[in-house]
Formats: structure tokens, C-alpha cells, sequence
């Protein structure tokens, strides 16, 4: 590792408190939310709902998948 002045590792020190502190959410737990949260959503998305989009010329006929 280089060597770091006494600054530079005050800093880095500081950010590693920061971070410390920020709550974290297990991905067992955010990532079903989230994919409930999308799905919920998907009714009043006009780019998953062609019928929404009848207008728009640019439209694809496929549906989009994510996740």
C-alpha cells in the first residue's frame, strides 16, 4: 500500500466510521420487496403496458423482463 500522510489517513479512517453507521437490509430481505414492489408497479407502467402506450408510435410489441 502507499504511504498515506497522516491527513489522508484521517479521512479515511472518518469514512470508514460513516459507513459504519449506515443501516443495512439483508438482500433475502430488500430483494423480494423490491420484486413486489415491481410487480405492483407494472400495471401502471406504460412501457408494460402497450395499452397505455397506443399512441406512441416507437412502442415495442414485446414486454420488457428485468430481474
Amino acid at each position: 500500500m502507499e504511504e498515506l500522510d497522516e491527513s489522508q489517513l484521517r479521512k479515511e479512517v472518518d469514512s470508514r466510521k460513516m459507513q459504519l453507521q449506515i443501516a443495512r437490509e439483508k438482500c433475502s430481505i430488500s430483494v423480494p420487496e423490491l420484486v413486489k414492489w415491481i410487480e405492483e408497479k407494472m400495471s401502471d407502467d406504460p412501457f408494460l403496458n402497450a395499452e397505455l402506450l397506443k399512441d406512441n408510435p416507437w412502442v415495442e410489441s414485446g414486454k420488457c423482463i428485468m430481474l
